[in-house]
């Protein structure tokens, strides 16, 4: 965190854990294709399927990787987050 303006800085390098958010449904066969990624599908009757991509990624370039298979997969892009720093893995899995 910057002392002066109290805002954290991220670097291009620096590792994290996401949340990725696509429209459809992603089989856990692609799960080894995004790394430590854990993937969750949802199918819902009244809105859209989803799938949700959450865990460590070590760096921009990896996780530039991944938004370029879900394009290439025709995923929708719903919302990315970062969720923090933290590389141990998370309690749950959000929506």
């Amino acid at each position: 965190m910057d002392k002066q303006t109290g805002v954290h800085r991220y670097g291009f390098s620096t590792p994290g854990r996401y949340r990725i958010l696509v429209q459809g449904l992603l089989s856990q066969n692609w799960s080894d294709r995004f790394g430590a990624m854990d993937v969750l599908t949802r199918s819902a009757e009244v809105s859209s399927d989803m799938t949700v991509l959450q865990g460590y990624v070590s760096d921009q370039a990896e996780l530039s990787g991944i938004l370029n298979t879900l394009y290439e997969l025709h995923l929708p892009l719903l919302s990315v987050q970062y969720l923090d720093s933290d590389s141990s893995p998370p309690d749950a899995i959000e929506y």
